[in-house]
């Protein structure tokens, strides 16, 4: 058996955590029942600790019909007996409960905790009415199990949790936020905003995608006594939280007796008329990377003013190309000698899609027999040239916004978007590429099925040329010989922190992505000092 190490560095989908708990009871023989009760005073202590001066204004516990609801009348008979002023509200009729679900209404029945039974929305109106006047509302409607969109009675129940936060009230969601699904995040219809979201065992991949992540709070990880044997679980139900840790192993400092030749030479392929600085930020971001050497590759009818304020390090290839400035038809011969010596390739930032150029990003990404990173236009030509057939020459990875891969996969982007991790992995066997989908908490998917998720980055990323800097390191990394898959989970961590580090220097809405290529320095260094999952805490099992 191996289990996860405290704190997790694993996120479980729904499916998982559900397997896990079914063991736990069935094999193990831990009674359900007793799980609820370490779950319920997990929650009663934060309650306590966090919130203590709200208490005397009561609690009140939104319970759905399930075992998430059960898990909410044992907080409630537990706040209860401490003497806190407590009120639970039973979305359902206590004659339709079964299992452990029963067993608590019974249990909280006995000890004369108030319970209101609101199946519907107009009792649910008369039982919610003094919600806004208490200090603390624990929400148990749902929990991570949820598949089905929120309606009637319980949509109501999330808008008047809504209104209590709104006059003051704080919010305790029990697992997850009512109405985000556990494993990809989205807002089944609605959801519940919590101020405290906590959760048993284990992480949920949930917690950590848009827009789940922004619902929920601060997270809390709660050992109820559940083993988070990750041995019973297989690739697809599971992700690797990526933590700096994988940025230092990635990049060590290097031999004493190094040379520029001991870290390796990329060739960026990059830049197009108007579009040069793209190919700037590339080109330096694979120097901030580590590389020994980069060479920029452009047509021979560029011009000098449309290089300038290029890196002095960076050096220039010209190559046969079109009138326009474009990479054309006899650019792409000249590529593949060029990459002779070369131990890395970055294609895509401000290429552009002129007809010709389209070709040659699709004849490197069949030819070229280095590690490659494709990005912006270079995917844009596989999208709209076709994936060549046939496994590529050489490694590959590819770094595709949500827009990006909704072209490779041929869907819309919001479709992309609500279903992240099957996207990158179908896009895995599509191109046969260690595959970055960028966005609010990034995916890095694998050949194999590994996968991994960041949690490094702001908003304030979302701005022209940030993914032109993440291309670079990653091709950076490539170039030093690191293997596709960690070179990709350091990359897109190191750019995070980065732009993190730059949030905090010039503030978010002033980040550029100058200031994230700046940052990458930093970044590594303090690397091995700096806590990675902002707002989460990790409880011991500390049952009473």
């Amino acid at each position: 058996m191996r289990l996860s190490a405290q704190p997790p560095k694993v996120l479980l989908t729904a499916e998982a955590m559900a397997s896990l708990d079914r063991h736990t009871i069935d094999v193990l023989g831990v009674p359900g029942a007793v799980l609820m009760e370490s779950a319920a005073w997990a929650c009663v202590e934060e309650i306590l600790e966090r919130w203590s001066e709200h208490l005397g204004r009561g609690v009140a516990v939104a319970c759905g019909p399930g075992n998430n609801g059960a898990d909410g009348l044992a907080i409630a008979r537990r706040l209860h007996i401490l003497g806190v002023p407590v009120e639970a509200v039973l979305l359902a009729r206590g004659d339709d409960l079964e299992g452990d679900a029963a067993l608590q209404a019974r249990l909280a029945a006995s000890l004369g905790v108030a319970v209101r039974e609101a199946p519907d929305p107009q009792p649910l109106g008369f039982a919610a009415r003094s919600w806004p006047e208490r200090g603390v509302l624990v929400d148990a409607i749902f929990g991570t199990g949820l598949a089905r969109e929120v309606k009637g009675v319980h949509r109501a129940a999330v808008d008047a949790i809504h209104q209590a936060r709104a006059a003051g009230a704080r919010v305790l969601s029990v697992d997850i936020p009512s109405g985000v699904h556990g494993t990809t995040g989205q807002v089944m219809g609605t959801a519940v905003e919590a101020d405290l979201c906590v959760t048993f065992a284990a992480m949920k991949t949930g917690h950590f995608t848009a827009p789940g992540r922004d619902l929920r709070g601060t997270l809390v990880v709660a050992d109820i006594g559940i083993p988070v044997d990750i041995d019973r679980l297989d690739d697809s139900q599971m992700l690797e939280l990526l933590s700096p840790e994988v940025l230092r192993q990635a990049v060590p400092p290097g031999p004493l007796a190094a040379h520029k030749g001991t870290f390796g030479h990329a060739l960026v392929v990059a830049g197009g008329p108007g579009k040069y600085g793209a190919a700037k930020l590339c080109s330096e971001a694979v120097l901030r990377a580590g590389a020994g050497l980069v060479t920029l590759a452009v047509p021979d009818s560029v011009g000098r003013d449309e290089l300038a304020g290029l890196a002095h390090e960076v050096m220039i290839h010209r190559v046969p190309g079109e009138p326009s400035g474009a990479f054309g038809k006899g650019s792409a011969p000249e590529l593949l000698q060029a990459l002779q010596g070369k131990t890395a390739l970055a294609v895509g930032p401000g290429l552009g899609t002129h007809r010709e150029t389209i070709h040659v990003a699709r004849r490197l990404f069949k030819e070229a027999a280095v590690p490659a990173v494709f990005d912006a236009d270079g995917l844009n030509a596989l999208a709209l040239g076709g994936v060549p057939s046939g496994p590529p020459a050489g490694p590959r990875v590819i770094t595709p916004h949500p827009g990006e891969a909704g072209r490779l996969a041929s869907m819309p982007t919001a479709a992309v978007q609500s279903s992240r991790l099957e996207i990158a992995r179908a896009l895995v066997h599509k191109l046969s590429a260690v595959v970055a989908l960028k966005g609010s908490s990034t995916v890095v998917a694998e050949p194999g099925g590994a996968a991994g998720l960041n949690p490094t980055g702001n908003p304030g990323m979302a701005t022209a040329g940030t993914g032109d800097v993440l291309t670079g390191v990653v091709a950076g990394l490539l170039a030093r010989g690191v293997d596709p898959g960690t070179a990709t989970r350091a990359a897109v961590v190191w750019h995070g922190m980065a732009g993190d580090l730059a949030a905090e220097a010039v503030g978010l809405p002033s980040i550029t992505a100058g200031d994230v290529l700046a940052h990458l320095g930093r970044a590594w260094r303090v690397a091995g000092e700096r806590r990675f999952l902002p707002r989460c805490a990790f409880r011991p099992d500390r049952r009473g």
